[in-house]
């Protein structure tokens, strides 16, 4: 995996799924300022539906067209691998069900005005990256 910080700000994502992983997903990428568009029968309460295009409908071929990210959050991986088999190669999708199989995990970030710390597990572990970002947001207070 290569290490880098991508400005998404009016870029379009897509997010396959409504549920907590979605919803953790999508306050990152509206708080970056992307253009999020949900695609599920439901989404989960926490989601702004003021701020995001809601697609009130399963995954259908041709829903990612157009999208720069994809995020497939559904807990059935056969839609999940549906959408990486019909992502277009200059999409990057990250399949939240199977981190192998994806072309991009997240990692979790510490920063402050003069640093940004990335921290990953490689995918293993959201929790303990959690863990050690309040660590390490801890020793940049100090700097």
């Amino acid at each position: 995996m290569y290490p880098v910080m991508m400005n998404i700000q009016n870029k379009p994502v897509v997010i396959i799924g409504g549920g907590k992983v979605a919803a953790r997903k999508i306050k990152t990428l509206l708080s970056e300022g992307a253009k999020v568009t949900v695609i599920s029968p439901e989404i989960n309460e926490v989601i702004p539906k003021s701020q995001v295009e809601w697609i009130q409908r399963s995954y259908q071929t041709g829903d990612l067209e157009g999208a720069k990210l994809v995020f497939a959050c559904t807990d059935n991986q056969e839609v999940n691998k549906k959408v990486m088999e019909e992502a277009h190669p200059s999409q990057f999708v990250n399949n939240t069900g199977d981190k192998k199989n994806s072309d991009f995990y997240n990692v979790a970030i510490a920063s402050n005005n003069e640093l940004s710390v990335m921290i990953s597990t490689n995918g293993l572990s959201p929790s303990r990256s959690k863990e050690v970002r309040k660590k390490i947001e801890q020793l940049l207070d100090q700097l």
